[in-house]
C-alpha cells in the first residue's frame, strides 16, 4: 500500500468516526427533556441505547457533506410512531423496540422530518390533538400501546386535524389510512378530503391546506398482486383510469380468480371507493351472473352495517362495481391481531361489534334476504381502531326470499350449520338462509369471545392454500396433503353435526349471559335456533342495551360521512 493510500484509509476512519460521533450525539440530544412522569434514569438508558442503534452499522463515511436537510432530526427507524423532540411532537411512551411498518416524511423548516408508524399505534395531527383525542375517545377503553401527537402551531390546522392508523392487510402487509377530523380537509395526491378516512398507498403525499405536505412511504408491501385492469406490467408510478365521475387507480386492493379490486377516488363524493371489476369475456358466465346478482341485491341496500355499492359502470371488458371503502381490513385480521399477543378481545367490544352484526343481520333478513356466508373474512372493519364500525361485505352467495329452502349448498364449511352439512353430501336435503346466517353468527361470536373455532380447532386456518403450504413445508407429497386435507375436513363435518360445543373453564365461566347466547345460536334444529330478533333480546345484549344503542347513535349514525348521506 502506498503512503497516499495509507493516509486515504485513515482519513475515512477518521471522518467515519467523526460522524458516527456527530450522529449519535444529534440523536441522543433529541431526547434530552424526559416526558412527564417518566423516570429520568430509565428514560436515559433507554435513550442512550436508541441512540446507539441510531448509528449502528455505519463502517463507511459520507463522500460529501452532509446537506441541511439530512435526516439527522428524527431517528425514524427506532421511535415509535412519532416525532422526537419538543415542541413539535411529544412521546407519550418511549418502547425499546417498535415494528416500524410505514413512514410519514415531510419538510419543515428545512430539515427533512420522518415519522415511524407501527400497527395499532395511531399518530394525531394537529394544533392541539392530544387534548382532541383523549376528549374524542374518553368513552371507549383504549388499549393502544403508544399513542403519538405530531403539532403543528398554525392557524390553518385544526385541534385534532387528522389520524393516521396502521393496520395488518388480510394479505400479510399494511393498510395506511388517514382519519380527517378538520373544518379544512386534506388534500390526498391534489384531491380534498374532507370528514373521511381514506387509504395512503406508497408513494401517496397528504398536504394540510396552508401547511405541511407528507409522503407516505411502506416499510411492508404487500405482495405483487396480478393487475388485469391495466397493463401486465405495471408502471412505476401508479397509473390511472377515468371510468364516469370515478378516477381508478392501478393500486390493487385484492385479487381473485375472475375480478380485481382497485382503489378509486369519486369525484361527485369527493371520497375513496373500492372498484371491483369483473371480466365480461367467454368462460365467466356463471361467476358473472353471481356478480349481477350481487350488485342487484346490493343496489337496493342502504344500512351503516352493510358494505355499500354506490354506482356500476361497464365498458367492452368489464363491469366495474364501485363499493364502499372499509380502511380497517376485515374481521378475521383483527381477531388475529389480539390471539398473536396471546390475549383475547374485551367482552364489551365484543359485544359492540355483535350488537352491530345483529342489526345488519336483522334489516337483511326484513327484507328476506339471507347473506350465506357469513364469516370473519367478509366482515369489513369501517376504520381502524377499537371499537370499529363493522359491516357485511361479499354478498355473491346471498340469497332473496331466504324464508324457502334451498338444495344449492354455498359457503364455507367451518361456519355451515348442521343442516348444510348434511345438504353437502346428501342432494335430496335442502336448508334455509336465514337460520344458516345465526349459525354463523354464533360461531363468529365464540370466536370473538376466545379466540378459537368451537369445532375447527385442527387446522392452522380454515385456507385450503395455507393447509398446503404447511404440508409442503413439511415435506410431505400433495396426496398425503390431500388426505390429511380431507381428513381434517370430515371430523370438522362430524363435530358440527354432533353439535357438542365445548366452553373451556375458566375463560367461559366469567362468561355467562355471553354463553347462553352462544347456545341459542348454536342450537342444532334450525326450527328452534335463535333469529337474529330474539338474539337481540337475548340478557347479554339488553343489559347493556341503553349502552348499546347511545354508542350506536354517536358513534355511528352521527358520524356518517356525506357520500353515506347521497
Amino acid at each position: 500500500m502506498s503512503a497516499e493510500n495509507l493516509l486515504v484509509a485513515y482519513a475515512n476512519e477518521a471522518r467515519a468516526a467523526r460522524y458516527i460521533l456527530k450522529d449519535y450525539v444529534n440523536a441522543k440530544l433529541l431526547f434530552c427533556h424526559p416526558p412527564t412522569e417518566v423516570d429520568e434514569k430509565d428514560f436515559n438508558a433507554q435513550t442512550h441505547e436508541i441512540s446507539l442503534r441510531r448509528v449502528a452499522g455505519k463502517k463507511k463515511a459520507p463522500v460529501t457533506r452532509v446537506g441541511k436537510d439530512a435526516d439527522t432530526f428524527i431517528a425514524s427507524a427506532f421511535l415509535p410512531p412519532t416525532l422526537a423532540s419538543e415542541p413539535y411532537s411529544k412521546i407519550t411512551n418511549l418502547q425499546k423496540s417498535v415494528d416500524i411498518c410505514a413512514k410519514l416524511i415531510t419538510d419543515r423548516n428545512g430539515h427533512k422530518e420522518v415519522i415511524g408508524l407501527s400497527i395499532n399505534r395511531p399518530l394525531t395531527i394537529g394544533r392541539n390533538p392530544e387534548r382532541r383525542f383523549a376528549l374524542r375517545y374518553i368513552d371507549i377503553h383504549f388499549r393502544l400501546n403508544v399513542l403519538s401527537f405530531y403539532v403543528i402551531p398554525d392557524s390553518s390546522v385544526s385541534g385534532l386535524h387528522c389520524t393516521i392508523f396502521a393496520v395488518r392487510s388480510p394479505s400479510g402487509g399494511v393498510i395506511v389510512s388517514c382519519q380527517d377530523s378538520s373544518k379544512n380537509g386534506i388534500i390526498l395526491n391534489g384531491h380534498r378530503i374532507k370528514k373521511a378516512s381514506v387509504i395512503l398507498m406508497n408513494g401517496d403525499s397528504i398536504r394540510i391546506p396552508d401547511s405541511l405536505t407528507f409522503t407516505c412511504t411502506h416499510v411492508w408491501k404487500d405482495p405483487v398482486e396480478k393487475i388485469s385492469v391495466f397493463d401486465p406490467t405495471p408502471p412505476p408510478q401508479p397509473a390511472r383510469k377515468h371510468i364516469g365521475h370515478y378516477v381508478v387507480t392501478s393500486q390493487c386492493l385484492g385479487s381473485g380468480s375472475f375480478a380485481t379490486v382497485h382503489l378509486a377516488l369519486s369525484m361527485d363524493r369527493r371520497c375513496q371507493v373500492a372498484c371491483k371489476s369483473i371480466r365480461t369475456k367467454k368462460g365467466h358466465r356463471d361467476e358473472l351472473g353471481q356478480v349481477m346478482k350481487e350488485i342487484k341485491i346490493l343496489m337496493g341496500l342502504n344500512h351503516p352495517n352493510i358494505n355499500r355499492i354506490f354506482d356500476t359502470q361497464e365498458d367492452q371488458h368489464f363491469i366495474h362495481i364501485f363499493l364502499q371503502l372499509c380502511t380497517g381490513g376485515d374481521l378475521f385480521t383483527y381477531i388475529n391481531s389480539f390471539t398473536e399477543k396471546d390475549c383475547k378481545m374485551d367482552e364489551d367490544e365484543v359485544k359492540y361489534i355483535m350488537f352491530q352484526l345483529l342489526k345488519g343481520l336483522a334489516y337483511l333478513h326484513d327484507k328476506m334476504i339471507s347473506h350465506r356466508d357469513l364469516k370473519p373474512e367478509n366482515i369489513l372493519l369501517h376504520a381502524p381502531g377499537p371499537y370499529p364500525r363493522i359491516q357485511i361485505a361479499d354478498f355473491g352467495l346471498a340469497r332473496p326470499k331466504s324464508y324457502q329452502e334451498t338444495f344449492n349448498v354455498c359457503g364455507t364449511v367451518s361456519y355451515l350449520p348442521p343442516e348444510g352439512i348434511l345438504a353437502l353430501d346428501q342432494k335430496h336435503l335442502g336448508y334455509v338462509g336465514m337460520p344458516s346466517d345465526c349459525w354463523s353468527a354464533g360461531i363468529i361470536l365464540y370466536i370473538m369471545l376466545s379466540g378459537s373455532h368451537p369445532f375447527d380447532f385442527d387446522a392452522p386456518s380454515d385456507s385450503c392454500n395455507a393447509w398446503f403450504s404447511q404440508c409442503v413445508a413439511e415435506s410431505q407429497s400433495i396426496s398425503n396433503c390431500s388426505q390429511k386435507y380431507l381428513r381434517g375436513e370430515a371430523r370438522l363435518k362430524e363435530r358440527i353435526i354432533s353439535g357438542e360445543v365445548d366452553f373451556p373453564w375458566p375463560l367461559w365461566s366469567k362468561l355467562v349471559e355471553a354463553k347462553v347466547l352462544v347456545n341459542l345460536l348454536l342450537i342444532h334444529d334450525p326450527a328452534k335456533r335463535a333469529t337474529v330478533y330474539k338474539a337481540l333480546q337475548s340478557p347479554w345484549i339488553t343489559d347493556d342495551l341503553v349502552m348499546l344503542e347511545g354508542a350506536y347513535r354517536s358513534r355511528i349514525i352521527a358520524s356518517l360521512s356525506s357520500a353515506e348521506k347521497i
